[in-house]
């Protein structure tokens, strides 16, 4: 009896192992076709620069910012 709750709990923590690996494979596979797919997108359209424009000092939103 003691060999095979042995057996069955080594391979469940084989069979959960290998869930886990399949699935960081997949989400490593799913990070490069995404890496690959901007990179194609920038090599087409390159992003044009930015240029942020300056926040009014003292006007709107709930924050004051009070000159001294």
């Amino acid at each position: 009896m003691k060999a095979t709750i042995y057996w069955a709990m080594k391979h469940r923590r084989r069979a959960l192992h290998e869930v886990r690996f399949r699935a960081a494979c997949w989400w490593l596979g799913q990070q490069v076709e995404f890496l690959e797919w901007r990179l194609k997108l920038e090599a087409v359209a390159p992003p044009a620069p930015s240029n942020p424009a300056p926040a009014p000092v003292g006007q709107g939103g709930p924050y004051v910012v009070l000159q001294v």
